[in-house]
């Protein structure tokens, strides 16, 4: 054990880690009733007499309409589970998409973003945020995170403002959740709109509001990695019922009586929300367990003063830890790590400003000084997924054993060059 694997030692794990799926009987019995019902998409893709009826209705009172067969919200499924979802988060409207990519898309579509407009976000999150952005025509505008949570710092939002500046959109990463206060009070005083991107914070309170129920739009994603799964799959939750009704007009084509919007094939099939409708139920639980996995971890970790643990209050969708390390560089200890059967990552593949495509002036963009961002990317982030259910308290005791592994043998690491990382991120 105690000559490392990546100079030849024996591996501490050396079996594969359960898949990322908490799937059983209630998804295989709401899939089966779907197949018996023979009902797989009920959307009617053109105007009906009471197609504004439908566009207005809150999805909290579904229950007290008589459906059509076809009609513009949908089969019964994708309603249920609208209507479940608003239910948890004591929201107004729900709209289920095909991917949380659709629903940016459609949220900023809703609030009329588009060519000539700026959006201020972070420059540390998954591609889709400024693919979103970039997609309606507006321009990104790049700024710094916060070194502790990893989201956008509300004094780089400030300093991001332009005349241009139409929208904030948040990213609440990995479970953490962005400073919502005073963001709320620099959109308020600066007339901006917010989205909140909570593809990773499901079901997390900043104090004591739902990430996703605090700015104008939440948009949420359920694709396979997520704290809810449904192989993919998305959510957008508003209080406002002339922007719910943007987005459900924009989800199914525009087909309105007037069409007086663009619109897409952004739908959800009933497969996909009778997978959404028992993820829902269990979200809590799947929540508690990640929290407790990583507070495992915290605990057996103190101490180290080469990791820079997070706090135990945020529900994680991957344990964020920072390396503090100065004589070996993070890169040579992620490959250490992952040599002894952990995967590891320093995170997304580049920050976002980074990006060839705004790099090389394909998309239009706007980076501002996004130093911290670029500090904890280059050599401090060390991000571990393998906190999901069903990670038990077997396989966390061996991650710890990788951890402790490695950091007693760090000396041995000395002689190794900062070598490119097999990034399966």
């Amino acid at each position: 054990m105690s000559k490392l694997a990546l100079l030849g030692g024996k591996p501490v794990i050396n079996y594969m880690f359960p898949k990322n799926s908490t799937a059983g009987d209630c998804e295989t019995n709401s899939i089966i009733e779907v197949l018996k019902d023979n009902e797989f998409s009920r959307y009617a893709g053109g105007p009906s007499n009471n197609v504004e009826d439908l566009l207005k209705i809150k999805s909290k009172y579904y229950n007290n309409i008589n459906f059509n067969y076809w009609n513009f919200l949908g089969g019964k499924k994708v309603r249920e589970f609208e209507k479940r979802f608003s239910e948890y988060y004591n929201i107004d409207y729900s709209i289920a998409v095909n991917s949380a990519t659709s629903g940016l898309i459609a949220s900023l579509k809703a609030l009329n973003i588009g060519v000539g407009d700026e959006v201020i976000t972070t420059c540390m999150t998954f591609t889709a945020t400024s693919s979103a952005i970039s997609g309606v025509g507006a321009t990104p505008v790049f700024v710094d995170v916060d070194e502790d949570t990893l989201c956008i710092n509300p004094t780089s939002i400030e300093k991001g403002i332009t005349e241009k500046t139409k929208c904030i959109l948040i990213v609440h990463l990995g479970g953490f959740t962005a400073d919502m206060n005073p963001i709320m009070e620099i959109a308020k005083k600066n007339k901006l709109f917010v989205i909140e991107d909570c593809a990773q914070s499901p079901g997390v309170y900043y104090k004591d509001k739902l990430t996703g129920t605090i700015g104008d739009i939440g948009v949420f994603s359920f694709q396979e990695t997520k704290n809810i799964m449904t192989g993919e799959g998305g959510m957008i939750i508003t209080n406002n019922e002339n922007l719910a009704r943007r987005c459900r007009l924009i989800r199914n084509h525009g087909e309105s009586i007037d069409n007086e919007i663009l619109g897409f094939n952004f739908r959800m099939t009933e497969l996909t929300a009778a997978l959404g409708i028992c993820q829902l139920e269990k979200l809590n639980f799947n929540n508690k367990i990640r929290r407790e996995n990583c507070n495992f971890l915290i605990d057996s970790l103190e101490g180290y003063d080469i990791l820079k643990l997070p706090n135990k209050e945020y529900i994680p969708h991957f344990f964020a830890l920072q390396y503090l390390g100065k004589e070996i560089h993070r890169n040579v200890f992620i490959n250490a790590l992952n040599a002894e059967g952990l995967r590891v990552t320093p995170g997304y593949p580049r920050l976002l400003h980074k990006h060839p495509i705004y790099e090389n002036n394909i998309y239009p963009n706007i980076t501002n000084d996004c130093h911290i961002a670029e500090e904890l990317y280059d050599n401090k982030c060390i991000w571990l997924f393998e906190i999901y259910p069903p990670i038990n308290k077997k396989i966390l005791k061996d991650i710890v054993k990788v951890f402790k592994k490695v950091i007693n043998n760090l000396d041995d690491l000395k002689s190794i060059k900062n070598k490119e990382i097999e990034n399966e991120r």
